[in-house]
């Protein structure tokens, strides 16, 4: 999940006010819009797209962008973005992109087939940078319009991973740097809807690209990031200083919407899984036993309705959406549910020492919902017999120990995907496993298993709906029987937006995008749907 809460003192009224001053690109009649996306401490002056640490949100998609675009509240449905169209060959090892010309640079330079190939060859030299784990061969530029990416093996289900996930870089400038993964890109130029304009360490702003490939968008000239404290934050809500956010408010009613229901809206849909991880480097967790124990010690009913104030649902134990899905879940654990059995959960440590039931925790301190909810967990596991100290720590920190796998239990959340399969690739391919120590981009429980990469690699090797499915279900039934993490619940995609200066939002009836601001590419799609509010 990618949803994050600020850390940083409120700056002044008069530096983030969504009143009506506007910046030098704006007007009267298209204000700019004040954002509140990421919980970092302090900005660092990191637009590199591939760094998963310290690189600022909008990066992605407002700035550089994808070949096509996935909508993840409409699966199945693609939109061709740098891409026009592409075509599978050699069995699904090849595929094959056109690519939309006149498109160019925010430095005037033409994109062009040289700069896809580039990035996908920079993804195969530096490991660091292939954060989809994608199996890439080669990458060649076949005209100014066409580039052909060769994979070691069939990659039909990586398409999202590979188009949609995998933002592109002008070649012309980064084949200038020395080491792409340290490259902190402090002047990003990108093909999107905005560039940056001003950066400092409380406040960057991204201006409207005049030369955007699609005439006439953004209609929103001036994008502004202050960055707040949790608490300065709800209280920027109140006072509508902040027009869009991606946070949890706990009263969300009183706090926000506050008697003006057709200005100030929310949307919460569901947009992947938050899992209490366990480290299975750590011999004590490893055990399939200990973590079934945590499992049935839990009450998910009770976090669900105390730290998430009831804004999210139990997770199904497959993690497959539910209701939705049912085509994903294997058939015997189409009704299955979780549910508290301590008796058993005792049951299955009497094997255990019991000194060796002590963990600790982490969790991201911002994150009030899941301090709660880990102290919820505390309570519970202690009723078991086990031990457990919360930690709560900065935002960044939680980042880089999960990564690095420098963790007892932690709580996490992991993006959904067009289909269920993309989620437990992200949780469970062995391939995304690093050492104790190297910062991993998914699979941070560190879970290796040769019938799980096998279910992973039939499901990419096929393009039949009903094989995939089926491997889904495979991948399902280890979840609900082997338990590599423990489900908690649905991940809500946060989102509050005010209608006075702009409508167009996504919604339950148009959800043409996720709503979250920290959502990428999803953003920038949000951005471009936007038109000034009629007063």
């Amino acid at each position: 999940m990618k949803r994050v809460l600020a850390v940083l003192a409120a700056l002044a009224v008069a530096g983030c006010s969504s009143s009506g001053s506007t910046g030098k690109s704006g007007s009267a009649s298209a204000p700019p819009l004040v954002i509140h996306a990421i919980d970092a401490g302090t900005f660092q002056e990191d637009f590199n797209p591939y760094h998963l640490e310290g690189v600022n949100f909008g990066t992605s998609g407002m700035i550089y962008e994808t070949l096509m675009y996935f909508n993840k509240l409409k699966p199945g449905e693609i939109t061709p973005w740098l891409a026009l169209k592409y075509e599978w060959s050699d069995k699904g090892k090849s595929v094959t992109f056109t690519l939309r010309q006149g498109v160019k640079w925010t430095d005037g330079q033409p994109f062009t087939a040289d700069d896809v190939a580039f990035t996908f060859q920079m993804m195969k030299d530096h490991a660091q940078l292939n954060k989809n784990a994608l199996e890439i061969k080669d990458a060649q530029a076949l005209a100014p319009d066409k580039v052909r990416i060769d994979f070691k093996s069939t990659s039909y289900a990586k398409l999202y991973n590979i188009a949609g996930s995998s933002p592109i870089v002008p070649k012309h400038l980064w084949e200038k740097q020395q080491d792409p993964v340290t490259f902190t890109n402090t002047k990003p130029v990108g093909t999107g809807p905005y560039k940056l304009s001003r950066f400092s360490a409380q406040l960057y702003e991204m201006e409207k690209n005049p030369s955007y490939w699609q005439p006439g968008k953004p209609e929103v000239p001036l994008l502004r990031f202050p960055a707040y404290t949790a608490n300065a934050l709800q209280t920027a809500l109140q006072q509508g200083e902040v027009d869009w956010a991606g946070a949890f408010v706990p009263d969300i009613e009183k706090i926000f919407v506050q008697g003006k229901p057709e200005q100030n809206k929310y949307f919460f849909p569901p947009e992947g899984v938050v899992n209490l991880l366990p480290n299975l480097t750590n011999p004590i967790l490893s055990k399939p036993e200990v973590r079934q124990a945590i499992s049935l010690a839990i009450d998910r009913d009770k976090i669900v309705k105390v730290a998430e104030r009831g804004y999210a649902k139990v997770a199904h134990p497959t993690t497959v959406p539910m209701p939705g899905g049912e085509a994903y879940v294997p058939p015997e654990y189409k009704d299955a549910a979780f549910k508290v059995d301590l008796e058993k959960a005792k049951e299955l440590l009497k094997g255990v020492d019991p000194a060796k039931l002590k963990f600790t925790l982490l969790v991201p301190s911002p994150f009030t919902d899941w301090v709660n909810a880990a102290q919820l967990i505390r309570e519970d596991l202690a009723k078991a017999g086990i031990t457990v100290e919360t930690r709560g720590v900065a935002f960044q920190d939680w980042v880089s120990k999960v990564g690095k796998g420098d963790y007892d239990l932690s709580i996490r959340g992991t993006d959904s995907g067009p289909t269920p399969y993309f989620q437990m690739r992200t949780m469970l391919f062995g391939g995304l496993a690093k050492p104790v120590g190297e910062a991993a981009t998914g699979n941070y429980e560190r879970w290796k298993d040769a019938e799980t990469d096998r279910l992973i690699d039939e499901y990419a090797a096929t393009d039949d709906l009903a094989e995939q499915q089926k491997a889904t279900q495979g991948l399902g039934k280890i979840m609900v029987e082997k338990l590599p993490t423990v489900p908690l619940f649905y991940s809500p995609g946060w989102a509050q937006f005010r209608t006075d200066k702009y409508v167009g939002w996504p919604s339950e009836q148009d959800p043409y995008a996720m709503p979250s601001p920290y959502d990428s590419p999803d953003a920038a799609v949000v951005l471009l749907h936007l038109k000034p509010a009629t007063k």
